[in-house]
């Protein structure tokens, strides 16, 4: 019986990571999925720790082009109505989020589904709650909405295509939605916490590549102003990678934190 929804996680040297991300998903009260986890190869304990599942869980583990390539895999492998992708790290909000969202039938013209993300394990130690209703001006200067808070339906990838992973290999999961969008198909909203997202992944890490990535996103799909007004803002965004890259476990940047990034929610 084809499954509603397909959970993707993809995983590479997370022996530290991906239990966690797993019982998230194996303590859920919804049951109507199937969960792949797509490893690159991974050569810690992390395959010991999806053997541990394998019962509950499909996995394939193989050599593979980076996070959107793995992503794409899962997308091929799924037989899922839904598609969500969940990393190594990440973990489902509570056990009834996925129930919360799919115990109702979903209207047919709905092809995406998003809710907001609370930041985990945060350096500065001050963690937040992220999510508002998108439009395209959304992605104009920064990222707009997190994969880890969307569900999209396979027939979405099916017209659009999937993740670009040569063009953007931080954002493509950005790049995607701005597609989407375009499109004209129908998102919902829901306001609500969908999941915990691991601060510290490639997007982070990678910050020089995320801001390439930002750039090339916005020359192939905005207005001129909003391009010019990017490059304009290029040199003062580079600066706040290089003073992160400097500052970032310092005690002042700390303070910045968590007097900016109270979470109220």
């Amino acid at each position: 019986m084809t499954p509603l929804l397909t959970i993707i996680t993809v995983t590479f040297n997370a022996e530290k990571l991906v239990e966690e991300t797993i019982q998230s998903v194996l303590k859920q009260t919804f049951t109507d999925y199937e969960y792949w986890i797509i490893d690159g190869g991974s050569n810690d304990g992390t395959l010991d720790l999806i053997k541990n599942h394998s019962e509950k869980i499909n996995w394939i583990s193989e050599k593979d082009d980076g996070i959107y390539h793995a992503m794409n895999k899962g997308i091929e492998k799924s037989q899922g109505q839904w598609l969500y992708f969940l990393n190594a790290g990440d973990t489902l909000f509570d056990e009834n989020v996925l129930k919360s969202i799919f115990e109702k039938p979903i209207p047919e013209n709905i092809e995406l589904i998003y809710g907001n993300i609370k930041t985990k394990n945060h350096p500065s130690g001050s963690n937040y709650t992220i999510g508002n209703a998108i439009t395209l001006a959304s992605f104009y200067y920064r990222i707009g909405l997190c994969h880890q808070a969307a569900f999209a339906r396979r027939t979405s990838f099916e017209a659009i295509g999937n993740y670009r992973t040569s063009e953007y290999p931080i954002l493509a999961d950005q790049e995607w939605f701005v597609r989407f969008l375009k499109s004209g198909r129908e998102a919902c909203y829901l306001n609500m916490t969908v999941a915990n997202y691991e601060v510290v992944g490639e997007s982070f890490l990678q910050r020089k590549q995320n801001h390439q990535d930002h750039l090339k996103i916005v020359k192939n799909n905005f207005s001129s102003p909003v391009v010019w007004l990017n490059i304009f803002c290029s040199p003062g965004v580079k600066l706040k990678i290089w003073l992160l890259q400097k500052l970032g476990d310092s005690t002042m940047y700390k303070r910045y934190r968590h007097f900016f990034f109270r979470d109220e929610r």
